[in-house]
């Protein structure tokens, strides 16, 4: 239970450093996170955190490198390779020689592997923590997926060469071939592995989709449990479970290219998942690391000032080597397919990319766990400095946020907003008030027209953004509204409608809609409320009818008893099936009305709230006439909001052609639209199948 405690708290941690965050955007994330989590340290549950790393391994990166091995494609993968071998190879290897030599001259009471293996611990860079960091900040192009590429397999890199580092320090000799031997097929095993499964995981989800019974409940959990299964398969054979999960994300990513349209329904929800997953997965990597802030303070504590001082800048050592390993490398790479990475040799924007590229090598979570995984003992004895080489790789890894969170702001140019709010608040509400005017000229039932309104209206984004108030505006419309709905009033007297129904409508019309009634004090309404209430009990009880059978026999008896009675109803209903009658009249004409003056508003740019809320009271006058206040769920065909979706679209097309709306904004609107069409028939689906269920359940009780 106390594992469910500690998740819970975890993700709890997360929830609070997004909260806290927009009050600091100049914080970077990956800070705040750190800091909640220094502050979650008071809650008993934390104290004395112990990090298990293969629980963090498995539970946290494998899914996260999953899911980045998802992001690159198979035809990137062979277009860049070499550059991925250069990367995650070779400037790996190059930085861990240049660390383990530092290392090993300072501390020259340090074995070789041991300062071959903080060299390993500290090579994996971390390009999500650097995407946050650079958030609204413009990245060089290229430059962001040499990050990502080098990112995704120089964990490998680092975990293999740590796992090869330690197992000569146990057997006291080191044989090169035998090194290269064992880094060879740990990880081209890994990537075997990885393959093989994912290829096979793959068939069985495409089998499924087709035969299952519930292809999502299938499919769907199958695909997020994908990486920690293929991690375990890969560490049950020695090889590396890293490169095995990020070689199965490949796969996949394959997969999907090539079935680009089958089970797109499972497909929109496990990315969203997946999508939801990594985030908060990236942010409990930080708050662990905060967690871990107690325990490095108390091994400072037991090293004393000087020792402590003198691993400090053993730590920034480290880290200005590494940079200075990456600023150099790229600087005299002369290789052409590099130029898209790192720009031409010898320019001033090669030598812009070096600094950004070496300050973006940011250290993480697979440093934080590879620092945490190193066994406490060898052959029964105390692993000699192991809390030096814990405090020193959470040093570095501390440096190089903090660096990267000051230095990259000053080297990297703002992003320029390619369009407002405003501007996507306005063709947004545009492009919805034209799709209403569609409806309400295509359509002819009332009760569909409102219920398709009532949905793209949902569309509008309100939140985030100052509330205007247009009661002023939306009485002046409410007001020739009404005055024209007299107007046909009228008119229908002069067409021999019946005088006194026409007057009563008239009274309806002037105390519903523009008394002042609507808009009386909450209170006052919710005491008339309770006095209707209290009325309706008491004629329950007095006349001991509670049912709908039970009020229609009494309503019967009571007609056939009194004949005055009898005859007061059948006048009651025939003016009240005249009064229905002008009601639907008003009814159409209120619609009209209303599309006319929405296409006004929308022809003149203006504000068009106003529109939707007199259609609002509008709705609940005409249904409080009926005596029809229900609101019972309209049953709307597929094909009609499908319709209603195509006029948004049609209605952006036609302004992008125009050069009404920008481009970016076009696109941002498609994707809108996509979704919420998708959401919307996912839940009309899954209601036509209630309502079949239930269908047949009366069918049975009958």
């Amino acid at each position: 239970m106390s594992q469910l405690y500690l998740i819970a708290l975890l993700l709890l941690a997360v929830i609070a450093a997004n909260i806290v965050k927009p009050f600091i955007p100049r914080v970077p994330e990956a800070l705040v996170l750190i800091a909640v989590g220094g502050l979650f340290t008071a809650i008993p549950v934390f104290r004395g955190f112990e990090l298990d790393p293969e629980f963090f391994l498995f539970l946290i990166i494998a899914p996260l490198m999953f899911q980045e091995g998802q992001g690159i494609s198979f035809a990137t993968m062979k277009k860049h390779f070499n550059a991925i071998f250069q990367l995650s190879v070779i400037l790996a290897l190059f930085v861990v020689a240049i660390v383990a030599m530092i290392t090993d001259k300072i501390n020259a009471d340090w074995p070789l592997t041991l300062a071959i293996a903080l060299a390993a611990i500290v090579v994996p860079t971390d390009a999500v923590a650097v995407k946050s960091m650079t958030t609204g900040l413009k990245m060089p192009k290229g430059l962001n997926q040499s990050l990502e590429l080098e990112s995704l397999f120089n964990d490998a890199t680092g975990i293999v060469l740590l796992d090869l580092a330690l197992s000569v320090y146990k057997q006291g000799s080191f044989n090169l071939t035998e090194a290269i031997g064992h880094f060879v097929i740990v990880a081209l095993g890994g990537l075997i592995v990885g393959a093989l499964a994912s290829a096979v995981i793959v068939a069985l989800r495409l089998y499924l989709s087709f035969h299952a019974s519930s292809a999502q409940a299938t499919t769907i959990p199958l695909n997020i449990l994908t990486p920690f299964a293929i991690y375990l398969l890969a560490e049950h054979f020695h090889l590396s479970g890293i490169l095995a999960v990020v070689a199965a994300g490949i796969v996949h990513n394959y997969e999907q290219s090539r079935l680009q349209l089958i089970a797109t329904e499972s497909r929109v929800v496990s990315g969203t998942i997946w999508q939801t997953l990594t985030t908060l997965l990236n942010g409990v990597v930080f708050v662990i690391l905060g967690l871990s802030m107690p325990k490095i303070l108390n091994l400072i504590g037991d090293f004393g000032f000087s020792k402590s001082l003198g691993l400090f800048w053993l730590a920034i050592l480290i880290y200005l080597a590494m940079y200075a390993a990456r600023y150099l490398w790229v600087t005299f790479q002369k290789q052409q397919r590099l130029v898209g990475f790192f720009g031409k040799h010898q320019t001033k924007d090669r030598a812009k990319r070096a600094q950004i590229f070496g300050i973006a090598g940011v250290h993480g979570a697979v440093t934080l766990a590879l620092a945490m995984s190193l066994p406490k003992t060898v052959h029964g004895q105390p692993l000699p400095f192991l809390n030096e080489i814990l405090l020193v790789s959470t040093l570095v890894i501390l440096i190089s946020l903090i660096a990267a969170a000051f230095v990259l702001p000053q080297l990297l140019d703002k992003e320029e907003k390619i369009y407002s709010d405003e501007e996507l608040n306005q063709a947004r509400s545009a492009m919805i008030d034209s799709a209403i005017i569609q409806v309400e000229q295509r359509l002819t039932d009332h009760a569909t027209k409102t219920a398709i309104v009532q949905t793209l209206q949902t569309q509008k984004l309100t939140v985030g953004h100052p509330k205007v108030d247009h009661e002023q505006s939306s009485l002046v419309l409410l007001t020739k509204i009404s005055d024209e709905l007299q107007a046909k009033l009228d008119q229908m007297s002069e067409e021999g409608y019946d005088q006194d129904i026409l007057d009563r409508y008239g009274r309806f019309l002037q105390r519903g809609l523009l008394s002042p009634a609507a808009s009386r004090h909450p209170l006052v309404r919710f005491n008339q409320q309770l006095h209707h209430l209290h009325h309706e009990l008491a004629w329950h009880w007095k006349t001991k009818t509670f049912t709908r059978a039970q009020r229609l026999r009494y309503r019967e008896k009571l007609i056939q008893e009194n004949p005055k009675i009898a005859q007061k109803v059948a006048r009651w209903k025939s003016g009240r099936l005249a009064m229905l009658a002008i009601n639907d009249e008003m009814q159409q004409l209120a619609d009209r009305l209303l599309s006319q003056m929405l296409q006004k508003a929308l022809d003149e740019k203006k504000d068009t709230e106003d529109v939707a809320e007199v259609r609002l009271l509008l709705e609940r006058f005409f249904r409080i006439v009926a005596h029809d206040n229900r609101q019972e769920n309209v049953a709307v065909k597929a094909s009609e909001y499908i319709q209603a979706f195509a006029d948004e679209y049609a209605y952006l097309s036609t302004q992008l052609a125009a050069g009404q709306v920008k481009a970016a904004v076009a696109d941002e609107l498609y994707t809108e639209i996509n979704q919420a069409q998708t959401l919307l028939l996912m839940e009309r689906g899954e209601s036509e199948e209630e309502a079949v269920v239930t269908e047949e359940e009366a069918s049975r009780d009958q």
